[in-house]
């Protein structure tokens, strides 16, 4: 086994995985003070990707052959780290930007617990440490002219700390190629927050003052929001959570077109959550009400400002 120091707290770790693919390599963003315990490769004839979760005796999956590196890594515990949901959210949503399509996803007793847990290959303790009702599970493939790579994610905790499992098995064609194993380097930090699911959870609603949207436009501007991933993650730690996105204008123009405006913003916002974030479309709708609730005067530029938003409203738990 080999193990290496432990990164930097002042930094996040970025993990560099080298495929034998065409394509860019992948990245992962770990939160910082991230350590790996173990990392080994070895070729794999039947590696067990889970397709769905244990049922009838069994877990449905798919078997892949090729060439495959693990790595497992130890998480500081606070902020994102401890966090398997969160975590989970962040990976997804870096997977997918990066060209890779989700497989399969599901969290601790949703999977099956115990039984999905040990009908796969993935990693035992010492190194791993999986608690059967605090983890999750996610895969995913990228394909390309001289091969695929698969990816299976398992993250979970132990104690204060969070543990991930990174299972990559390369299918170049190339005999006896395995992919390098991961490499951390150095970026800047990413900043999380609570607030919006503190108040969320204590008022029944939050605007998502992060959202932007181009004048007129109902297509969000940006690629990356700490307020959806944040929601993204609480929604997925309990799949009967149910929430509401509500699109708001000011009151400048019709009544009709700001009706449409504001749905048309609300829905957009609903798609990022459910395409890039992984969240259940059961679990979130959509609806705009215009200019008609405003939360200050609309007499001023700051206040028609305000006013434009996107808010999130808690329907059960």
């Amino acid at each position: 086994m080999t193990y290496s120091g432990r990164v930097p707290r002042l930094f996040l770790t970025a993990v560099a995985l080298a495929l034998a693919l065409p394509a860019a390599a992948l990245e992962l963003a770990l939160p910082a003070g991230a350590e790996r315990l173990l990392t080994r490769s070895q070729d794999v004839a039947g590696f067990r990707i889970a397709t769905g979760v244990f049922d009838n005796g069994a877990v449905p999956s798919r078997e892949v052959d090729g060439a495959m590196t693990e790595d497992i890594w130890r998480l500081p515990g606070d902020g994102d780290g401890g966090n398997p949901a969160r975590l989970a959210a962040l990976l997804r949503n870096q997977l997918l930007m990066q060209g890779y399509e989700i497989g399969f996803s599901c969290a601790d007793t949703a999977c099956g617990g115990f039984d999905f847990r040990f009908a796969l290959p993935i990693a035992q303790g010492p190194e791993m440490y999986v608690d059967l009702g605090a983890f999750h599970y996610l895969s995913a493939r990228r394909t390309g002219p001289a091969g695929s790579e698969d990816v299976a994610l398992t993250l979970s905790r132990g104690g204060q700390a969070g543990y991930v499992h990174v299972a990559r098995i390369s299918t170049s064609g190339t005999s006896g190629t395995t992919p390098a194993p991961l490499v951390p380097v150095s970026s800047a930090p990413v900043v999380t927050s609570d607030r919006v699911i503190d108040q969320l959870t204590t008022q029944g609603h939050a605007v998502l003052d992060d959202l932007t949207f181009n004048t007129g436009a109902s297509a969000l501007s940006g690629n990356r929001y700490e307020s959806l991933v944040t929601l993204a993650a609480w929604l997925a730690q309990d799949q009967s959570r149910r929430v509401a996105l509500v699109g708001h204008t000011d009151a400048s123009g019709a009544q009709d077109a700001n009706t449409a405006l504001s749905l048309a913003r609300a829905e957009a916002v609903r798609r990022a959550l459910i395409t890039d974030h992984g969240t259940r479309a059961e679990q979130v709708t959509a609806a705009g009400v215009g200019f008609l609730s405003p939360r200050t005067t609309n007499s001023t530029p700051a206040g028609r400002e305000a006013n434009r938003r996107v808010e999130v409203v808690l329907l059960s738990n």
